[in-house]
């Protein structure tokens, strides 16, 4: 056994595990309970290219900062509180990449940016 962890750090140190680098996402808020849909427009009628359900995963933000960037001023939509109760209404967009790396929009108050 004293072989195996000799082994391994002897391994770690000659090979250095590279570290994935961190980019800012778009996230559902807990409040929408963890859902998020992903459009190819700025509005609720847009088609919908993805849905996020996950509170820990996101849409890769097409700019790379920690607010995703500048909103696009486009439909309006409502999400729920973090209590779960609906009332934020808001006509502003994020931009970020649909699964295919196309530019798509998720409505930006029913979400957050995180570094994942």
């Amino acid at each position: 056994m004293g072989f195996g962890l000799v082994g391994t750090a002897a391994a770690s140190e000659s090979h250095p595990t590279r570290q994935a680098a961190t980019h800012w996402y778009m996230t559902p808020n807990p409040g929408n309970d963890c859902s998020l849909n992903i459009r190819n427009s700025a509005s609720t009628g847009g088609k919908i290219v993805g849905h996020l359900s996950s509170c820990n995963r996101g849409a890769w933000c097409w700019y790379q900062k920690s607010d995703c960037g500048a909103s696009v001023k486009g439909g309006t939509y409502t999400c729920k509180y973090a209590d779960g109760s609906s009332g934020l209404r808001s006509n502003e967009w994020a931009r970020v990449a649909d699964k295919n790396g196309k530019l798509a929009y998720v409505a930006r108050w029913c979400g957050f940016a995180q570094r994942l």
